[in-house]
This record gives C-alpha cells, sequence and structure tokens, in this order.
C-alpha cells in the first residue's frame, strides 16, 4: 500500500470517527455537506503542493465544469468564492465590457434570493421586479415581456430550488428586444430543460457551491460566459482589477512611465479568487453530481407521495415532463386554511427536528434593505407575495434516510390531522 493510499485510508477511518461525535442542529436538515475521503485527500494533496490560493486546480475546476455544461467552442468560465461574487463580476465585468451601462434595467424575479438584485444596485444597475408563475415559482415569462422598457438591457432568470425556469419563452422575448441573458443557476446545478443543462442557455450564468448545495466547496461560486471577448473583463474584475496576460513584463503607462504589469490595474476589481483547496474537493464532487442528484430526485419523489396525502393542506411544485429538476430543496405550499399559518407550521415541523425554511427572500423590494432603493416595480406581483406568505422548503438532500421520511409523515401526520 503506497502513502497516499494509506493516508486516504487512515482520512476515512478519521472521518467516520467525527461524523459519528457530530450532532447536526436538525435530523432533517435543509442541506449537508456530502462528502468522504476522496474530497479530503483532494484538498490535502493541494495544500501538500504548497497550493492554497489560486491556481492549477481552478483552472481545473473551471475547465471541467465547463465541459460538463457542453458550452460552445470559446466559451469561458470563472471560478470565485461564492455565488454572490459570481453575480458580482458578472454585471461588473458586463459593465466594464461596454455591454451594459451605469443605470441599464435589468429584470430579475421578485421570489428569490437576495444576491440576485443586490449586486445590481451595487453597481449601478437597476433592478426591475416581476412577478412569479405559481406553478414554477420562477419568473412569469408574460410579465417579462410586458416589463421591457427602452432602458431594459437584460434578464436575469432564476432556476429556483432547482426548478428551471420556461427558458424557451424567455429565450424568445430576449431576442425579440436584443437582451443579454443571465441565469442564475446557484440552486441548480444538473437541472435540465427540453434536454439541455440549465446555465447552458443563455449567454451567460453562474453558479453557487456554498456548503448546501448539491456539490460544494465550502465556499465558491462560478461564472460561464459564451463570449470570448468578455474573457478578459471577468478575470480582471475578480482579481483587484489588474491587467491579465500582458505580453511584456514592463510596458509604459501614463503618468507611471514603465512598469510592471503584474501591478497595473486597468480597471475597478475585487478580490473574490477561489481557493485551489477548494477547486480540488470541487473536481471530486463534481464527478458524483449526477448521482447524487438522482438521490435528490428519488427523495423528491418520497417527499411528493408523503404530501399528497394532505393535499387539503399542503401542495408542491408539479414537474413538467420537459424539465428535469436538481432540486436544491423540496418545496411546500400552505394553502389558505383556518387551522394553522406558514410560520406556526415552520415552528411545528422544526420541533420535530426537521429544519424548515421560507422561500429565499420572499418578495424582494418587499425587503427592509430594498425598499425607496433605485428600482422598479411591475404589476401587483401578486403571486410573489403569495409564495412570500406561505412557501416553505425542506431538505431533499441524498443523505436522508427513512427514518426521515417517516418522521416528516407522521409529523405532517400530527400537525395537520390530530392536532
Amino acid at each position: 500500500m503506497n502513502n497516499e493510499m494509506k493516508l486516504k485510508e487512515m482520512i476515512a477511518q478519521e472521518l467516520v470517527l467525527r461524523k459519528s461525535k457530530s450532532t447536526p442542529p436538525f435530523k432533517h436538515t435543509v442541506g449537508w455537506p456530502l462528502y468522504d475521503e476522496n474530497e479530503l485527500w483532494a484538498a490535502l494533496d493541494s495544500l501538500l503542493d504548497l497550493s492554497l490560493s489560486q491556481g492549477p486546480r481552478v483552472r481545473a475546476f473551471e475547465k471541467a465544469y465547463r465541459e460538463y455544461l457542453d458550452l460552445p467552442t470559446g466559451s469561458g468560465s470563472i471560478a470565485v468564492n461564492s455565488g454572490s461574487s459570481a453575480n458580482l463580476v458578472c454585471f461588473a465585468a458586463l459593465i466594464d465590457a461596454g455591454r451594459l451601462t451605469v443605470g441599464d434595467e435589468v429584470i430579475v424575479p421578485s421570489a428569490t434570493f437576495a444576491t440576485v438584485s443586490s449586486v445590481l444596485y451595487q453597481v449601478g444597475l437597476v433592478p426591475v421586479y416581476v412577478d412569479s408563475e405559481m406553478d414554477t415559482w420562477n419568473m412569469d415569462p408574460d410579465a417579462l415581456a410586458d416589463a421591457i422598457s427602452d432602458k431594459t438591457k437584460a434578464i436575469m432568470v432564476v432556476h429556483n430550488l432547482g426548478i428551471p425556469a420556461k427558458m424557451d419563452e424567455i429565450m424568445a422575448i430576449a431576442d425579440v428586444n436584443n437582451l443579454i441573458v443571465v441565469e442564475d443557476c446557484c440552486e441548480a446545478h444538473g437541472s435540465y430543460y427540453k434536454g439541455r443543462q440549465v446555465g447552458s442557455i443563455g449567454h451567460m450564468a453562474t453558479l453557487s457551491f456554498f456548503v448546501a448545495h448539491n456539490i460544494t466547496t465550502g465556499e465558491g461560486g462560478m461564472v460561464f460566459y459564451k463570449d470570448a471577448l468578455l474573457d478578459n473583463k471577468m478575470r480582471s474584475v475578480r482579481e483587484f482589477g489588474r491587467s491579465i496576460d500582458s505580453v511584456k513584463r514592463f510596458q509604459d503607462y501614463p503618468a507611471i512611465g514603465q512598469y510592471d504589469t503584474k501591478y497595473i490595474f486597468e480597471t475597478l476589481g475585487y478580490n473574490v479568487r477561489m481557493t485551489d483547496f477548494a477547486a480540488a474537493m470541487g473536481l471530486v464532487q463534481l464527478r458524483k453530481l449526477e448521482t447524487l442528484n438522482e438521490i435528490r430526485r428519488s427523495n423528491a419523489l418520497r417527499l411528493t407521495e408523503i404530501v399528497n396525502k394532505y393535499s387539503e393542506y399542503l401542495s408542491t411544485l408539479k414537474i413538467g415532463e420537459d424539465i428535469v429538476p436538481g432540486y436544491y430543496g423540496f418545496p411546500l405550499y400552505l394553502k389558505p386554511n383556518n387551522k394553522i399559518s406558514r410560520n406556526e407550521l415552520c415552528v411545528k415541523l422544526e420541533s420535530y427536528s426537521i429544519e424548515t425554511r421560507p422561500n429565499m427572500g420572499g418578495c424582494l423590494p418587499d425587503q427592509p434593505g430594498f425598499r425607496g432603493r433605485d428600482h422598479r416595480v411591475h404589476g401587483a406581483l401578486t403571486n410573489a407575495r403569495l409564495i412570500r406568505d406561505n412557501a416553505l422548503f425542506v431538505g431533499v438532500h441524498s443523505g436522508l434516510t427513512s427514518d426521515n421520511f417517516d418522521n416528516f409523515d407522521n409529523a405532517l401526520s400530527e400537525i395537520l390531522v390530530v392536532e
């Protein structure tokens, strides 16, 4: 047995020991990191190589995920430290490249996560909030079409909880109006729409590898783009705004003279790089994604069977034949009733050790941090507010067991029927 195999065996034994001693906050968690000695060895291998910050493993992870999405030749991808940073770099680079201008409008769904639109405020773009569909909790294409103005230049589509949005309709609207489409796939790793993976349909896409997502690097994210001309801008904005891939080490610059190009900053940027040991973990996780998602879909079917027994009170989203969801969470909708509210249901489910979450930020323009900011609201957002007040989700990840499903069934019975 070579040293690597011995180390892996020791890591595996230690991981089993640590897991036996760990106490999750709930028996049925919303999300849970699922990795083994292979991810830990990959991360350790990176550290042993003294490869800490962005390096060859980050580039390998970028390439591997780009190929997994089957993006066209010439497409690019950059790894960053979170999905929120992916959204930020995406739009900051579009402005820096002249594809968008400060003050341009970007249409976004109202019922989604905060950093779908908070990054737009931060870079000087104007979010336009549209309503959601009740059958998908995603952006309503009809509302999208009605919301377009002369200032509208882009659409940010979100595949909520891993349920793909109606991309054919959205792309048709975008094509007619010459709009950039960015797919936020942070909750939708490995989801498919009419045979195409989400993230490969729009002009650009973003991903998150947060600890609770379908695959994880602890923290992490990625941006994908089909326009190769954006590559330098994306990488520069990710990395301080510095000059990227200069041919000469020293060049002449106005007001500086001849200077080291490694310390030339051509634009305003950030430091949101992914580390090599996180990317090493991501490479192993990516190879497991399809298998992990198959388990999530199987778990979703079991949860659906249980929920259907309580259809007087609860429903879940119906999955069309043309999509394959990569469930981040399992969606639940509490129907209007005189017995229990959504918040009460959450509290009672958690008393049975079933962790719950509302549907992300509810209706984003209603959030305290967004009220009074420069945005436009199109329509009454009736559905988004119904989702805000009545929707929740529970875990569907591949760490669940039969005991979790039995407990979920028993909890709903005692909460909705017996009480």
